[in-house]
């Protein structure tokens, strides 16, 4: 269900305070995000992107929810002279390392070792070598773990205070120390529907219930304290607050669905068949 859905449904179940202009649609928007980042990664979109770093800051894209890799490029020259400010041409980056599937986890696993990228890309038709070297980016001392993933590979060991190039993540802004340069970053994002942001329907439902009772709850609150005259909501509020830990609870057993590899049903019929065909008798021919 996407954000512009959802908005309607709560303004039409408290109609009476949408036509009196006392619910605040930006207000809604930020207490979904509240509510999805608080689902974990599971829900999430992984991503990519090259960032660009200008006074020791990168914004990060919309819609970020936490650090999965982190990476500083540096442009080691290309195999044609040109004159860049001149010739028109796509550039892009992409990161190769060793990786293995594991297929208990049924996710691919990447060794810290990166590999110097080579790119080629059309320029006036003609095809033009670029070389990029990777350095991984340590993360500062203290830094703010709810910004970072639990399998991040930036907080390994190896990796986490090894290197001299650090960051450090504070809302959506990347703080390094080094005033310039680009980093390639993939990161989970909160689930959208084409660009717009939206509210998983996995199994159950409970995800939007837990957001819907969420909302309504905190709307309630400010009709309440800004003494709105909410006598209807006023009676609903204890209820909806009480019910919000069970709602919550349930959300997030059916966000660990999401985690699940694609085939995850087939892999368990399965499991099933093997386990009733060990009570079966077996067939005797006479």
């Amino acid at each position: 269900m996407t954000l512009t859905q959802f908005t309607a449904e709560i303004e039409n179940d408290l109609s009476t305070y949408a036509e009196s202009n006392d619910i605040d649609r930006v207000s809604i928007k930020l207490w979904v995000i509240d509510c999805l980042k608080k689902l974990g990664v599971n829900i999430c979109d992984l991503e990519e992107a090259v960032l660009r770093v200008e006074n020791s800051k990168a914004i990060l894209p919309d819609y970020f929810k936490s650090l999965k890799m982190a990476m500083r490029t540096t442009p080691l020259g290309c195999n044609k002279k040109f004159n860049c400010d001149a010739v028109p041409y796509t550039y892009r980056q992409r990161i190769e390392n060793p990786a293995y599937f594991d297929e208990i986890t049924q996710e691919y696993i990447t060794s810290c070792n990166a590999k110097i990228i080579t790119e080629q890309i059309i320029i006036e038709n003609s095809p033009v070598t670029f070389y990029h070297n990777c350095r991984w980016l340590s993360l500062v001392k203290g830094f703010n773990k709810s910004n970072v993933s639990s399998d991040c590979i930036n907080i390994r060991p190896s990796i986490r205070h090894s290197y001299p190039d650090q960051i450090n993540i504070t809302g959506n802004i990347i703080n390094t120390n080094f005033s310039e340069g680009e980093i390639y970053a993939q990161y989970y994002t909160i689930p959208r529907e084409d660009g717009e942001l939206s509210i998983p329907e996995i199994t159950t439902g409970d995800i939007l219930q837990y957001i819907k009772t969420y909302v309504k709850t905190n709307i309630a609150e400010f009709l309440i304290a800004n003494n709105k005259n909410p006598q209807g909501l006023a009676q609903l509020y204890p209820v909806w607050k009480q019910e919000l830990r069970e709602l919550k609870a349930a959300a997030m057993r059916e966000s660990k669905f999401a985690g699940l590899s694609k085939n995850w049903n087939k892999k368990y019929q399965a499991k099933v068949k093997m386990e009733i065909a060990a009570y079966n008798l077996p067939t005797i021919i006479f």
